[in-house]
């Protein structure tokens, strides 16, 4: 109807405002990066010790930000990938293979551990499922549960405590994370898996992100047949449980 295709409309030109503004800022401090890096060669590398610190440092900040355009591609293509598969025409094939889940999330931690780190804050590990197999894509995987936690970390305004839960139910594993973020308010809860949506905050864009990452987790996870919830209290915390089929021994 009507008011739905304005809907979608206005949060197609939302999305794209916003990818454009996330693009834009690395290809910036990309091209300064570069003018400084530059200019420092154009006078020398004398003395030789300081100006090659420096280039270093441009350097680690052009391969970082080359890095963070790679990801936010990628992002889109997925979403491109999923509008297909939703449409019914089966983009998405899934690689699948016997994952193990604790490993999976070791894995995620090893890559987003510095962002933690940078925020000074801490991650517990509760794993006490045993049977910790499952048939699964690995990356698609490790991509649900990355979105999960930079959500924790992103959504946070205090140092974040995450705590990571593991459990075996229901002939499955089931995998919680939980924050002490700001929570999602009652009237965003039932949304927040919609494409392009993005929790209203007053400022665009104090949280970096296209507002796709909780759609891709929803629909991978639905391809994965398995299930995912949302506990959330705001400024108290959210709790994010997936499931997963085991795999039969």
């Amino acid at each position: 109807n009507l008011m739905e295709e304005r809907r979608l409309s206005e949060l197609k030109s939302d999305f794209i405002n916003n990818m454009t503004h996330e693009f834009k800022t690395p290809i910036s401090t990309i091209s300064l990066a570069v003018e400084m890096a530059q200019e420092q060669l154009s006078h020398g590398l004398e003395p030789a010790e300081e100006p090659a610190t420096r280039l270093t440092r441009y350097m680690g900040i052009i391969r970082d930000e080359t890095r963070r355009l790679g990801t936010h591609v990628e992002k889109v293509l997925q979403m491109a990938l999923l509008d297909r598969a939703t449409a019914g025409k089966g983009a998405v094939k899934l690689m699948l293979s016997s994952v193990n889940i604790h490993d999976a999330i070791g894995n995620v931690l090893n890559t987003i551990g510095l962002q933690i780190e940078q925020k000074e804050g801490e991650v517990h590990l509760d794993f006490e499922a045993a049977e910790e197999i499952v048939e699964a894509d690995e990356l698609h995987l490790s991509n649900i549960l990355y979105n999960l936690l930079d959500n924790a970390i992103k959504y946070c305004d205090k140092i974040p405590e995450i705590q990571i839960i593991t459990l075996n139910k229901h002939k499955g594993i089931e995998i919680s994370v939980k924050d002490n973020g700001k929570g999602i308010e009652t009237s965003s809860q039932n949304m927040i898996f919609e494409k392009f949506f993005r929790v209203p905050s007053g400022n665009l864009h104090d949280v970096k992100g296209f507002g796709l990452g909780l759609f891709y987790v929803k629909n991978m996870i639905k391809l994965h047949r398995g299930k995912i919830a949302l506990h959330s209290i705001p400024k108290v915390g959210t709790t994010f449980t997936i499931w997963f089929h085991t795999k039969e021994k």
